[in-house]
């Protein structure tokens, strides 16, 4: 008889073995958990509140930052468009200033050939004048050799 009761015995170890190895689903709370949840509600309650109060500060913090950097932003444009226009009156400025050189530089150079005419036209008057009255002399020397007078100085 001792036998039986010992392959029973060891049918049961085995199969407890068994039943305590194999995983077991997850337990269900029970009433007194369900009422003690019940009652940490409010903290919860005031938690969650807590959370949605600071998410909406950075919420807030957010859009504030956001429309600090959109009005940087458009003053940067404003900027950028104010040196645009200003870079292009500079190019207009700069334009007009490079035509009135061209301008003076052409006047400069016509002032000069102006002056170079004017210098040979006195030069040439001036030799035509040394020539005339040479060839002037030279004719009335002539004429007085040929009247019988000793010449100019006579």
């Amino acid at each position: 008889m001792r036998q039986p009761v010992r392959k029973v015995l060891a049918i049961v170890c085995f199969l407890s073995f068994i039943l305590i190895t194999i995983p077991q689903p997850a337990a269900y709370a029970g009433f007194f958990d369900r009422i003690k949840a019940i009652y940490d509600t409010p903290e919860k309650i005031s938690e969650l509140e807590q959370q949605y109060i600071e998410a909406k500060e950075e919420l807030a913090a957010q859009q504030q930052k956001l429309a600090e950097s959109a009005k940087a932003a458009e003053e940067y444009a404003h900027k950028q468009q104010a040196l645009i226009e200003q870079n292009e009156r500079l190019i207009a400025q700069n334009a007009e200033m490079q035509a009135e050189m061209e301008r003076m530089r052409q006047d400069r150079q016509s002032l000069i050939s102006k002056l170079i005419n004017t210098v040979i036209v006195i030069a040439v008057i001036f030799i035509a004048y040394i020539v005339s009255i040479r060839v002037w002399r030279y004719m009335v020397w002539r004429k007085q050799r040929s009247a019988g007078g000793k010449g100019i100085s006579g």
